[in-house]
């Protein structure tokens, strides 16, 4: 039902704000429809009707004076939360507003006196009649009424704000606790914190001050084993601060005592790199830079970059000021082209290709060339995938990605088969997934039906990594489910998101025998999938210092080194795929040493210890390549530095081999510089570890971190095998 009182005050509106414009009856009560919800509308807005919407909102906001105000958290709790539990399915959680409700729930804020920044993305999004998700919604919401991110505001607030994420179904729990009644209270907390801090390290310390320090404080309902009930850590805000500089931690206990206070020294520059971009002196123009760049690859490949058509390139450029160089980007539009990346030397005019995939397409890369086209593969629809499937079948594959491209029929829908739509209702429907999204959908021909294969990223908790589904396109059930650890590519290749695990499986099993499925499996049956790497932190089965594996054809038997673990034995069929997995007796007799026994370890693989840290940067200044090595494993436990073995390469001779292997402009520079060295031991407990250097050559660390930079890798002392790369000042590229 219309609000009269609102229906008048928009018309008084638009009688005095369009007066001098000619508004027939029609499209004025069209207006007052969408306005206030009268008439259903397209899910896009025309740009005009949203612009007048905005513009009769903010109108009525100002004219509507009479009316009693809702807070925002009012507006957020009787609109947008029942909004946002009435737009989902039954089978899966909503996660946008249609452009619509994003109206309506602007609409709301408006008629109570609220309006956001008419720069936002939110309000960009109702001038484009385009809808807008639920959770940034009311966190825009909520940073405007309490200012600043979530970080900045009261415990209180960020309670609240979460129990409106678990209202709406984007959380299932609040894990921001608030002080009770016997508690101190948050201001108590803080003040006494923030002084602590100042008796420690200077009176004068602005740390109230949003311009210098970012304050994080949090409230633990069950103190540690210390005690630490209220922590706080004080972050230097970059640009404000410059020189040496510190981030400071505190922890108290129930009764308001210090129970731990330290600083770590950090180094921070003397300019932002937005004001470093500004006072840089280029004297090309980004159009002249475009145009070495594509001359350079034409110089250095033979191939041309057809920059003067729009339809086959575009290109992303940005300013270097720290080395006076250009990054260019030429981004293909075409399967005929790949991705260029090129650095052009502002001063010289020398032109550095980093990458250019300008020759001939291949199985090997075609998917990439296609991405470039048509985005990531949630966008592509089958008849893109079919078209991908003729052409690639003629074309030479040498890697295992090339080789799965080439062995996967994926084809167009038909008549007869699931929709898209169809077949991903029924892969959250049996997946379990209720909140997630879809990265990868495609049909592939398979038999007795073909498949849609999905690639679901589940934000609920149902899975702790994505999940990839294949569901038969004809009967709708799920014929296959498996984890997608995501963010390891050699344990979940790419490839596995799209097309069947039978045709992968297979295809591993040809080229490297049946042992690394098998790992896969034991992983996907027992690891604890909630680490970042279960490989590493939760069964190591990739490491024969706790299971060495015996291969007998088709069955894969890990047998533990220590009596702790059991073993694994593991069955596939004729594709490589697990028909069995099972968890047998230990064939260990020994308990397993200190040093590698996992619950010794902590779950942060990048786990510092900050205490060592602060007391190394003390003593040996900010850059932690200068610390000693045995100081570095001390600081950094986890992130694999180590020492030499009686062996190995001792630090001053991989030094002077680094030295050997800088270019002759660089040598003399060598020699007066600060010299700094990370040594690495990868691939521990397997065949092919190995320990990699990286040597540090710097003018003034001081004043900057940029420096010549050598790494090589040595695998074998006896017979050293080098693997070397050279990187010059400003150059941050991995080597």
């Amino acid at each position: 039902m219309r609000d009269k009182e609102l229906e008048s005050n928009i018309c008084k509106a638009l009688d005095a704000e369009m007066s001098g414009m000619r508004v027939s009856p029609y499209l004025q009560e069209r207006i007052l429809d969408n306005a206030i919800g009268g008439v259903k509308v397209k899910p896009k807005l025309t740009l005009g009707l949203v612009l007048a919407v905005v513009f009769i909102l903010v109108t009525a906001a100002a004219v509507a004076v009479t009316v009693a105000f809702l807070a925002p958290q009012e507006v957020v709790e009787q609109v947008a939360i029942p909004m946002a539990q009435q737009n989902d399915k039954e089978w899966r959680i909503e996660t946008d507003f249609s452009p619509e409700e994003l109206a309506t729930l602007i609409q709301a804020l408006s008629e109570n006196g609220f309006t956001l920044d008419e720069n936002s993305r939110i309000m960009e999004a109702i001038r484009n009649g385009e809808g807008y998700d639920e959770e940034e919604t009311i966190m825009a919401i909520c940073r405007e009424a309490f200012g600043g991110n979530i970080g900045e505001w009261t415990l209180a607030q960020q309670h609240w704000f979460w129990d409106v994420m678990i209202e709406i179904g984007w959380a299932t729990e609040n894990n921001v606790e608030v002080p009770g009644p016997d508690d101190l209270t948050e201001e108590e907390a803080k003040a006494l914190m923030i002084a602590a801090i100042r008796a420690e390290y200077g009176e004068d310390l602005p740390l109230n001050d949003k311009n210098y320090f970012s304050i994080g404080y949090g409230y633990l309902g069950t103190p540690t084993e210390r005690g630490e009930t209220w922590l706080l850590n004080a972050n230097p805000i970059v640009g404000a601060a410059t020189g040496e500089s510190a981030i400071y931690h505190v922890s108290l206990d129930k009764a308001g005592n210090i129970v731990e206070l330290y600083g770590t020294p950090v180094y921070l520059p003397e300019i932002t790199y937005e004001e470093s971009l500004q006072n840089a002196d280029f004297t090309l123009t980004e159009e002249e830079a475009v145009h070495i760049a594509a001359e350079g690859i034409h110089t250095q490949t033979g191939k041309d970059v057809p920059l003067e058509d729009p339809k086959q390139y575009r290109y992303v450029c940005d300013k270097q000021p720290g080395n006076h160089r250009w990054h260019i980007n030429f981004i293909s539009q075409t399967s005929d082209w790949g991705f260029c990346s090129t650095y052009v030397n502002d001063e010289t005019h020398e032109v550095t290709i980093e990458s250019a995939d300008v020759y001939d397409v291949t199985a090997d890369t075609i998917l990439g060339r296609y991405r470039a086209q048509y985005g990531w593969y949630d966008t592509w629809t089958s008849e893109i995938w079919s078209e991908v499937a003729e052409k690639v079948h003629f074309m030479p594959a040498t890697t295992m990605l090339g080789k799965v491209t080439k062995a996967t029929p994926w084809i167009a829908w038909r008549e007869g088969l699931l929709t898209r739509d169809e077949a991903e209702e029924q892969a959250f429907r049996q997946s379990g997934v209720k909140m997630g999204d879809v990265n990868c959908a495609c049909l592939i021909d398979a038999n007795p039906n073909p498949i849609w294969k999905f690639r679901l990223l589940p934000w609920d908790g149902t899975y702790e990594d994505s999940i990839v589904v294949e569901i038969d396109a004809v009967t709708g059930k799920m014929t296959d489910l498996d984890i997608y650890k995501s963010d390891h590519q050699d344990l979940e290749p790419s490839y596995h998101m799209f097309t069947l695990r039978s045709i992968w499986s297979r295809l591993e099993y040809e080229e490297n025998g049946p042992l690394y499925t098998a790992r896969l499996a034991v992983l996907h049956k027992f690891a604890d999938n909630t680490f970042d790497m279960p490989e590493v932190d939760s069964l190591p089965i990739f490491d024969m210092r706790y299971w060495i594996p015996e291969i007998n054809g088709n069955k894969v038997h890990f047998v533990s080194q220590w009596r702790d673990f059991p073993d694994y034995e593991v069955t596939l069929d004729e594709n490589g795929m697990a028909i069995q997995v099972e968890e047998k007796e230990s064939s260990g007799t020994e308990p397993i040493p200190d040093e590698l026994n996992l619950e010794s370890i902590d779950e942060s693989l990048y786990g510092v210890n900050q205490i060592a840290q602060a007391e190394a940067m003390v003593k040996y200044g900010a850059l932690s390549t200068l610390w000693p090595l045995e100081v570095q494993m001390e600081v950094y436990p986890y992130e694999e530095r180590t020492v030499p073995r009686e062996s190995e390469m001792t630090r001053e001779e991989a030094i002077a081999f680094a030295k050997e292997q800088l270019p002759e402009e660089a040598k003399e520079y060598a020699e007066n510089a600060t010299v700094g060295a990370i040594l690495y031991r990868l691939d521990v407990g397997l065949e092919s570890e190995f320990t990699r250097w990286t040597i540090f050559f710097y003018e003034d660390p001081e004043q900057s971190t940029d420096a010549w930079r050598v790494t090589f890798v040595d695998k074998h002392p006896e017979d050293t095998e080098y693997s070397i790369d050279v990187k010059e000042p400003g150059d941050y590229g991995n080597g």
